[in-house]
């Protein structure tokens, strides 16, 4: 049996809510007389701390007329002795005793735990037995497993008030119904064979509720936010969360920085504490990027992500790991020329409150465009401006020009130089590429945000 500081085992038997009685089915040469043999077989489970009523003595009263005080002046007594800085709090009992309560239920199963169980075959007769055979499996919706076996190397004798036991454990990796099949074989002492089966069946439950949140960017870049919900009846001490990237992606974990004050240099949690509640939810962020340019095209493309990989642990120390399934997202339109803004510049201010870097008004600056060919075909391209579309932003100099030949996912990159009319915040676009081979057109309405200095 399972030693009384590790686990107790509280019987399987007992049925859950909405599961039937554990049956016996007899082999058809099978008599309807009592079996010589008994199963016993219990969940092995860890206890729990007991809670208690706790009897508040005061510390001011003398010992001969000490009086028992309730729960509602339990707070009289703290404020009177934080008032002193030099006494203590004496509270002998703060609600959890020290006595470990056993559980008295079958208890949940949850996705990712280790279901560990203590089989019993117990002689009750006054018969001796032979050849006795013990089979256990566990059967799930899609799989059968094979627990334990006895049939090659059986029990030759078994004496009466003899027993024999066994432990097992299994990984639950499936949800939904499972049933633990328990088949026992023997032989009586006029060489009769004898045999039955018992049926316990329960429910396995889902801990984690797992929700993504995806944003696509311009270069390629991926936001990937998971939500992690902690659905059991279970405090959890989250011991590892780590994400695996799909095979075109490297990956950045955005949950952690470096404290300021830590000498160490390292790295903290965002969330701090390591316990996550019942119904508590948390939000973990990572960024992707794609390997390399031969693996960007794909990395666009793909609706694959990576996986999550959580291990925790329970009030008592219980170890249970989950890996979700491949966390997906809508695959993005991917265009055949695709443009984006790079040093761009920003503004910057003095601590006299002038502008030592930015933007004017009336003054032109230059931006740098990226352009990319994700097509399967070389381009001739042509940037040119449209006057029509464009804001308080506007194209300076030549309005078109000729950028060369763009072979299949190759980039290039130009400079372009832009005349802001009005301050604030402005918008730049009113751009269009334009493939001379094949007449594709591509137009910019939207390509960055400038912030525009007044000018003094």
């Amino acid at each position: 049996m399972a030693s009384p500081n590790t686990a107790r085992s509280n019987p399987l038997a007992k049925p859950v809510p909405g599961s039937p009685h554990p049956t016996s089915s007899p082999q058809p040469d099978d008599s309807q007389q009592p079996h010589l043999l008994a199963l016993k077989v219990m969940r092995l489970s860890r206890p729990s701390l007991g809670t208690q009523v706790t009897a508040y003595v005061d510390p001011q009263a003398s010992p001969m007329s000490a009086a028992l005080t309730s729960s509602n002046e339990k707070k009289d007594q703290e404020k009177r002795h934080m008032q002193n800085e030099h006494s203590k709090i004496d509270i002998r009992n703060f609600g959890l005793g020290e006595a470990l309560v056993l559980p008295s239920a079958f208890g949940n199963i949850y996705l990712g735990e280790t279901f560990s169980t203590y089989l019993c075959v117990n002689n009750e007769s006054k018969e001796i037995t032979h050849e006795v055979k013990m089979k256990a499996e566990l059967q799930t919706s899609s799989q059968r497993f094979n627990l334990a076996d006895t049939n090659d190397e059986p029990l030759a004798i078994m004496e009466p008030g003899q027993s024999n036991e066994f432990t097992i454990s299994h990984e639950i990796k499936e949800l939904g119904v499972h049933i633990l099949v328990c088949s026992i074989q023997y032989t009586t002492v006029e060489g009769r064979s004898r045999s039955f089966r018992k049926f316990y069946k329960f429910q396995v439950a889902n801990p984690l509720a797992v929700k993504t949140k995806v944003n696509n960017m311009i270069d390629g870049k991926v936001f990937l936010e998971a939500q992690v919900q902690n659905v059991s009846a279970n405090t959890m001490m989250l011991e590892r969360m780590k994400f695996e990237p799909a095979e075109h992606f490297l990956h950045e974990d955005l949950n952690f920085f470096k404290a300021e004050d830590n000498k160490e240099n390292a790295l903290q949690s965002t969330f701090g504490s390591q316990y996550l509640n019942q119904h508590d939810v948390r939000q973990y962020l990572y960024l992707l990027t794609p390997k390399n340019a031969e693996d960007d095209r794909i990395a666009r493309t793909t609706n694959t992500l990576g996986k999550l990989d959580i291990v925790w642990r329970t009030t008592m120390g219980e170890m249970g790991r989950l890996q979700t399934s491949q966390l997906t997202r809508k695959v993005p339109i991917l265009d055949d020329l695709q443009v984006q803004a790079f040093n761009v510049p920003s503004t910057q201010i003095s601590e006299d409150g002038q502008l030592v870097k930015g933007i004017r008004a009336e003054e032109p600056f230059s931006i740098g465009i990226r352009i990319s060919n994700h097509s399967a075909q070389n381009m001739k391209v042509v940037l040119s401006a449209v006057k029509a579309k464009m804001g308080s932003v506007l194209l300076s100099g030549v309005s078109t020009r000729q950028l060369g030949d763009l072979s299949p996912e190759q980039t290039i990159e130009t400079n372009v130089e832009f005349f802001p009319l009005s301050p604030g915040l402005q918008k730049i676009g009113g751009l269009k590429l334009v493939d001379l081979i094949t007449g594709y057109i591509k137009e910019v309405d939207h390509l960055c945000d400038v912030f525009v200095e007044y000018d003094d």
